[in-house]
């Protein structure tokens, strides 16, 4: 027994020693890269490190580094060249990405961030509507460094908020699996204010399109259990409602159609009505708003799996289940029957009157 607990506190010993210390003083640790497109089929690669003020612990400012060339590691060892303290690119949380470059594929771009096992697999990427660049220069961030600042904003909109969950494990999963794209938020500076302004659609590892915030609200519905966010309906009579949501449960169901799958989306959301201008008497006229916002949803959701269908795009990853319940699937087949899928939303809408006046 007491060989065996040596050969283990050996073992031990000597896997501690395989692991590669890094001391935080000695590195540069950047929370944000962005990349745009350059001359030449090139990249600019434009990194956002802490910049810490000695004597002042509360102080925190942000320092950028920017170069252009063929390849992202190529580039941080050209950034090393002229700092004292290398680039450690592991410690990366946000990720930005010209649209134009989006556009023409970001296959190449990612492809050593998949294979690279220090990356974290949760980072947070986002399409910039305008140059990567321009948006870390600008003082959109006063009070806070830039990249927390980012990391925070997609993360609470994540969280609570109304963008799709979809970090760098997720993007990989969607693009390199079958029956299913992609997507990322779309990010825009307006006023120097950068602002979530939709949801970018891929088409494998292409940027191809975008959804607006009230698309982008149902696309969240459609793909996952959400426990929060707030609806708002426009009634018949001009007025207008809003509903929180206190639970949400989406499940698909796919069966046979002659030939062709059938594919089923029930989705049943709970909510509370917060607020109703215009209207005195909620109670009586739960009904009503009731089948409003069924309707509302059922129009936004079958209008976004039509525009898909339309695109040769599944961002619903409706391929992926439908090959976990078809044997023998075949991805070029499905590829041709996607078009014409026959596909039913089913939305059931239960509300409850809360804080509001009676």
């Amino acid at each position: 027994m007491n060989r065996l607990f040596f050969l283990l506190l050996v073992t031990c010993f000597l896997l501690t020693g395989c692991v590669k210390q890094q001391v935080l003083d000695k590195v540069t640790i950047p929370i944000v890269c962005a990349y745009d497109e350059a001359p030449n089929d090139q990249i600019e690669l434009t990194i956002a490190a802490p910049k810490f003020q000695a004597g002042k612990p509360g102080s925190v400012s942000t320092i950028l580094y920017s170069k252009v060339g063929h390849t992202s590691w190529n580039i941080i060892e050209l950034m090393n060249m002229r700092l004292n303290r290398p680039i450690n690119p592991g410690k990366f949380s946000v990720a930005l990405f010209e649209k134009n470059l989006a556009a023409k594929g970001l296959a190449d771009v990612l492809d050593v961030t998949f294979r690279d096992a220090q990356s974290s697999r949760r980072k947070y990427m986002a399409v910039v509507d305008g140059k990567t660049k321009e948006m870390l220069q600008a003082n959109f961030s006063s009070n806070e460094e830039k990249g927390m600042f980012l990391f925070n904003l997609l993360d609470t909109n994540v969280r609570t908020g109304l963008v799709p969950r979809q970090n760098l494990h997720e993007f990989e999963y969607s693009f390199l699996g079958k029956g299913m794209d992609p997507f990322l938020p779309l990010l825009k500076l307006q006023n120097d204010q950068v602002v979530i302004s939709g949801l970018a659609l891929f088409k494998d590892d292409k940027y191809v399109m975008s959804l607006n915030e009230k698309q982008m609200r149902v696309m969240k519905l459609l793909l996952q259990n959400v426990k929060h966010g707030t609806l708002e309906a426009k009634l018949d009579n001009g007025s207008y409602i809003a509903v929180v949501n206190v639970g949400s449960k989406v499940n698909y169901l796919v069966g046979k159609d002659a030939k062709s799958p059938k594919v089923t989306i029930y989705l049943i959301l709970n909510g509370e009505i917060l607020d109703s201008m215009g209207i005195h008497s909620p109670k009586q006229e739960q009904q009503r708003i009731k089948d409003r916002f069924e309707k509302d949803l059922t129009t936004t959701g079958m209008d976004l799996i039509q525009l898909f269908k339309k695109e040769g795009i599944d961002p619903l990853g409706l391929g992926d289940f439908v090959r976990s319940k078809t044997r023998n699937w075949n991805e070029e087949e499905w590829k041709k029957e996607y078009r014409t899928l026959n596909v039913k939303l089913n939305v059931k809408v239960n509300l409850t009157e809360t804080g509001i006046r009676k």
